[in-house]
């Protein structure tokens, strides 16, 4: 059982004195075989031509690795979960991969055990605060922005794992059951353009995920419409805008696409939970059985292609 990293100041701290104090250098030396790569934050690094020890310190980089054909030695922990984002374990096949992270913070001391060659960062997680510290065990990069789109994330991990031909199946793959998925909402649904709404699911109550997140670009893409008042909603950087309790009738669409961080088995209980109170109970989408629980990573925090296939399959199980 893959337990969760929970890092502390201090242990951070620790981490860094002990491991890195052993460290001769002051940054990593430059790879033999290397070229000079511009990341996201505008850094020069020397990185391999072909990594093939690559820790990923972000969901999106671990997401875009792993549908290129690369298991990263280390990457980190998934928001609200134990392990990697539970949507990914699949394809993380039998080679587990050991969580050196969490969102807040890289163990330090963990990943120079690893002794990777590159290791990657987004602006996503913690990590992005300790580049120089990184730097020092390997080449360290940026690689995109949450905000650029998963497009523009995907096309960055590409070239930094010099994996076109790689990128270019992907992106065919995703193309194609963008189609059959777009055909089968525009058959089984009675409105041209049905809406959907896209939820996080807490303790606290729902939060609503914007319109310039990942699942709206699916949704977008295969016919079906945010809620106008949605569609405003900033989700940069995996934000969205809570709803309290009282005011459920702000997340009703034609569809409910209803999130939990933990996953869809989570998403069921909770479901379950959520439609015993009154309002919940009350909304369109639910009197008529349109609220589908989903696995929270992909579909509210989501940057990378198997993130889109996995919404795409639950769109599609929605629609059967």
């Amino acid at each position: 059982m893959r337990l969760a990293v929970r890092i502390t100041t201090a242990a951070l701290g620790t981490a860094l004195a002990v491991g890195l104090a052993s460290c001769s250098v002051q940054q990593a030396p430059a790879p033999v075989d290397g070229r000079d790569y511009v990341d996201a934050a505008k850094r020069k690094v020397a990185i391999p031509k072909h990594p093939t020890r690559v820790v990923t310190l972000a969901e999106g980089a671990l997401d875009s690795a792993l549908a290129l054909g690369v298991v990263p030695i280390g990457s980190t922990a998934g928001r609200g979960q134990m392990g990697i984002p539970g949507y990914l374990v699949a394809a993380e096949g039998q080679n587990r991969i050991p969580v050196v992270a969490s969102t807040r913070a890289p163990n330090l001391g963990q990943i120079l055990k690893l002794k990777p060659d590159l290791i990657i960062v987004d602006d996503t997680t913690g990590a992005r605060h300790s580049l120089d510290d990184l730097g020092k065990i390997a080449p360290t990069i940026v690689v995109a922005k949450y905000t650029g789109g998963w497009e523009q994330y995907f096309a960055a991990m590409a070239d930094v794992l010099a994996r076109p031909d790689q990128a270019r199946t992907v992106r065919d793959q995703v193309d194609r059951q963008i189609v059959d998925t777009k055909a089968l909402v525009a058959q089984s649904s009675s409105d041209a353009s049905p809406t959907a709404s896209v939820i996080r699911w807490s303790t606290e109550g729902p939060t609503i995920v914007g319109g310039n997140s990942l699942s709206s670009w699916v949704l977008d893409r295969v016919g079906m419409k945010r809620p106008a008042a949605q569609e405003k909603i900033n989700s940069a950087n995996r934000a969205g805008q809570k709803i309290s309790m009282e005011n459920l009738d702000m997340i009703d669409a034609d569809y409910i696409f209803f999130g939990v961080l933990g996953g869809t088995d989570q998403a069921r209980q909770d479901l379950q939970v959520a439609q015993t109170k009154p309002g919940f109970a009350a909304l369109r989408a639910s009197r008529e059985g349109h609220v589908y629980p989903v696995d929270g990573t992909p579909w509210t925090s989501g940057t990378g292609p198997l993130g889109v296939q996995a919404v795409l399959d639950d769109i599609t199980a929605a629609f059967k």
